[in-house]
Formats: C-alpha cells, sequence, structure tokens
C-alpha cells in the first residue's frame, strides 16, 4: 500500500520558506519588485487629445506599445463607444467580445505624437530606468 503525500497550503511546486524567514522576506521583495517593474515599470501618462482620456503607456519596441487602462480613461474614450456601437468611419472597428482591450485611433494618434516628441521612447532603453535590470 502506497502512502499519499501530506497535503501543504499553496502551490505544491513553490516552497514557502517558512523555516527561513528571512529567504521568504527576500523572496517577497523579489516578487513585489518584478510586480512593479511589468506592471507599472517605465509607464508614462498620456492624455487623449481628442477625449482627454488618460492611460498609462510604455513602448518596448516600435512595433509593440503596453496600454493600461483605468475606468476613467474607458468611460471618456469616444472611441471605445463607437466600437461598443459597431464601428465607425474612423477606423474604429467594432469590438469584438472576449477580445483584449482595443486602443482606439485617436488615442494610438496621441502616443505617435508622444513618441515623436520624445515623451515615451520609441523602445526599451539600453539601461532601464526604473532599475532592474
Amino acid at each position: 500500500m502506497t502512502r499519499a503525500a501530506p497535503r501543504t497550503r499553496g502551490w505544491a511546486k513553490a516552497p514557502d520558506f517558512s523555516n527561513d524567514p528571512e529567504r521568504a522576506a527576500r523572496v517577497h521583495a523579489a516578487t513585489e519588485r518584478d510586480r512593479e517593474h511589468y506592471l507599472r515599470g517605465g509607464m508614462r501618462e498620456i492624455e487623449c487629445r481628442a477625449c482627454h482620456a488618460c492611460v498609462l503607456v510604455k513602448k518596448t519596441s516600435p512595433s509593440h506599445t503596453t496600454v493600461q487602462w483605468n475606468a476613467d480613461a474607458r468611460r471618456r474614450c469616444h472611441g471605445l463607444d463607437q466600437m461598443r456601437a459597431g464601428g465607425d468611419d474612423d477606423g474604429n472597428g467594432p469590438l469584438l467580445p472576449g477580445a483584449m482591450m482595443p486602443t482606439c485611433v485617436r488615442l494610438s494618434a496621441s502616443i505617435d505624437h508622444a513618441v515623436a516628441e520624445g515623451i515615451i521612447p520609441a523602445e526599451s532603453p539600453e539601461h532601464d530606468p526604473d532599475g532592474y535590470w
């Protein structure tokens, strides 16, 4: 007869370091640093020149842009309203169910303007301004 392994709390492959509180604190601090870097690091607030919705933006390459929307920006954005209504003549297509959060053409133009003005770097800098790498 084989014996089942005792059940543990949390993910079985992730040690909790309960017997080493100093290491647990270092792992927790590193995880928080990762979260800050990937969710907010290098983000710049950009205001849409059409509807004044403010979003956080970061470019990691000329073809990749990260946009973080908040509830106020989603309410203000006329382009999102038009996408929800089925699209418009400005190039805002219909909002597809389950699709990632789109960006309206007016906000995209505002982001492109911010890149052209040097407010947002066109790609990730060689050295991370957040000191992550």
